[in-house]
């Protein structure tokens, strides 16, 4: 009977720690914005959102494009108050 308890216990914890990873691993959502990159290496949507661009390297080409129209896609992470994008892709509009 105790074994029987303490499998079932392992069984649950397991299984809680799977589903916890696993929602990590996807809680950011995917999406095109069409903005203006500022000084600030932020991307301000045509809706007036405001995203962080995280560094890396098709950040870190985006951020250079300061003051440029761009449409980025890429995966949003809300973090606190502010929003992270990490770029997939991007296009330069109207230069």
């Amino acid at each position: 009977m105790k074994r029987g308890r303490i499998r079932l216990s392992a069984g649950l914890r397991a299984i809680i720690m799977v589903a916890l990873i696993s929602g990590l691993a996807i809680s950011g959502e995917r999406l095109t914005i069409t903005g203006t990159v500022n000084e600030d290496y932020e991307i301000v949507a045509d809706d007036g959102d405001t995203y962080e661009v995280k560094s890396d390297e098709m950040g870190d080409e985006v951020v250079e494009l300061m003051g440029k129209r761009v449409r980025v896609t890429g995966v949003v992470e809300e973090m606190g108050d502010f929003k992270m994008i990490t770029i997939t892709s991007y296009e330069v509009i109207g230069e």
